[in-house]
């Protein structure tokens, strides 16, 4: 039996010899692919799978990052807990897995996107389907690096494909690393179409609504007042025409004119969200099929719950209380509300939901112009009315432009309706770090919290590989 399997491990290695020299007939072989217009297409695909693809956890781990260290997340029980209670604290460090993983996430984005910038324009095919192709790989390199931007602040600008092992890239500098993202995002705005056939793909819409918003949080205010003009008056979008606010978030209305970027899910493994059961309370009986009610709880603060008017409809989605599997009804306590803004989809079975996530929505443009005058202007009556738009829609009362006797007063306004728009959406922490409030309210909340925190650290195994990393201040 041994010089059996002796013999047929020689054979197998003598084997292995000839397999190398084999002729490669797949469409993938080194001489054939990047050759294609269907090449390109794949390579672009590839580049959105790569930003929009959350993954299992994806959404709830940049939720956690963007939420639980504000006036609106806590976050109990079960075993996110342990990986949220340093961000909530304000305890981090920068070997929390949650920083290494956005980070790889967003660079393997950039990545798949630079593959396209460097080879789709040697491909021979109809020229503008490929600068459309190249267009659309711009906008998502650049999405991505405002991500990035976001959580890290400046980071390494890389923008092909054609990276060595050994390259060690520093930091960029925040005027250089603007200046990139905004040129960007400007000269493909010129390029992609204003309606896309395939849903979920960039826009020239796309392009003006992050612009707006990044010129918001670096404070560029006649910028944004610019952009969002521009994307206003395309004419293609509107706020949400439902009988309710609650009713933009049902899985039946997604595709709205509303939502200007979306990342799409399918309730699929990998494919899906599975913040619903993360958010259910225990044994909470789901409407539709059987789903998923996982032991961590995210809870929304009782303080803000409050705050809500008392006729805003936005509120809604926020259960207080709810019927267990067995019939009974639980009223939850201080501090124990849920929000179900990303409402059930019904026939969907185990952790993953199909809903689809708003990146960007035309509420958040209306409110970031009326932001921008203010800190033009003062309080101006343009500003209350693009407000009002959206307090319309959610049937709360309109404001008066009298309520506001100096630019503080509507700054802080507006930043009170922000949370009430946008909770569970991504966007508190960095509405409190662009209003210089995050450290102040974390100490309110009787956090330990330092200023340099308005930045999550580079992740420990990035600076491991690359020394050229340095750290922000204070880290």
């Amino acid at each position: 039996m041994k010089n059996s399997i002796g013999l047929l491990i020689v054979f197998l290695l003598l084997s292995c010899q000839h397999a190398l020299d084999e002729t490669v007939y797949s469409s993938f072989g080194p001489d054939n692919f990047f050759n294609s217009q269907e090449d390109a297409e794949s390579l672009l695909l590839a580049a959105y799978a790569a930003e929009q693809k959350q993954g299992t956890d994806g959404f709830r781990n940049i939720l956690v990052m963007a939420e639980v260290n504000t006036d609106l997340l806590i976050i109990r029980e079960g075993g996110l807990r342990g990986l949220a209670q340093p961000l909530e604290d304000f305890t981090w460090n920068p070997a929390h897995e949650f920083f290494a993983t956005a980070w790889s996430k967003y660079y393997n984005a950039i990545y798949k996107a630079n593959l396209v910038i460097d080879h789709v324009p040697n491909i021979d095919f109809d020229e503008n389907r490929k600068n459309q192709i190249i267009a659309e790989a711009r906008f998502l390199r650049a999405s991505n690096y405002i991500y990035l931007y976001d959580l890290f602040g400046s980071v390494p600008l890389i923008t092909s494909s054609e990276v060595a092992a050994d390259d060690r890239p520093s930091r960029a500098e925040k005027e250089e690393f603007v200046r990139f993202v905004e040129d960007e995002l400007l000269e493909v705005s010129a390029i992609l179409p204003v309606e896309q056939a395939e849903y979920g793909r960039a826009t020239k819409g796309a392009a003006w609504a992050f612009l707006t918003k990044f010129h918001l949080n670096n404070k560029k205010w006649d910028k944004v007042v610019e952009r969002a003009n521009e994307l206003i008056g395309l004419g293609v979008y509107d706020l949400f025409d439902g009988q309710k606010r609650t009713d933009l978030f049902l899985i039946e209305n997604e595709e709205n004119k509303e939502f200007i970027y979306v990342r799409p899910h399918i309730a699929q493994p990998g494919l899906g969200t599975n913040y619903l059961p993360h958010a259910a309370p225990p044994n909470y009986k789901y409407k539709g099929a059987a789903k998923t009610n996982y032991a961590t709880q995210l809870k929304t603060l009782s303080s803000f719950l409050d705050s809500f008017h008392l006729q805003d409809e936005r509120k809604e989605v926020i259960i207080t209380s709810y019927e267990d599997l067995n019939g009974n009804i639980i009223s939850l306590g201080k501090d124990d509300a849920r929000s179900f803004k990303f409402q059930e989809d019904l026939p969907a079975t185990g952790a993953d939901l199909g809903n689809d996530f708003p990146v960007v929505r035309y509420a958040d443009i209306l409110l970031s112009k009326a932001e921008a005058l203010n800190e033009l202007n003062g309080p101006n009556q343009e500003s209350i009315d693009l407000i009002n738009q959206v307090r319309e829609k959610a049937n709360v009362p309109p404001l008066s432009l009298s309520s506001f006797g100096d630019k503080a007063a509507l700054r802080d306004h507006i930043l009170k309706e922000r949370s009430w728009e946008f909770f569970t959406e991504e966007l508190r922490r960095q509405d409190l770090i662009r209003h210089g409030r995050f450290i102040e309210y974390a100490k309110a909340r009787g956090k330990v919290a330092f200023d340099y925190q308005i930045r999550y650290p580079i992740p420990q195994s990035e600076i491991d590989r690359n020394p050229n990393l340095v750290q922000n201040d204070g880290y």
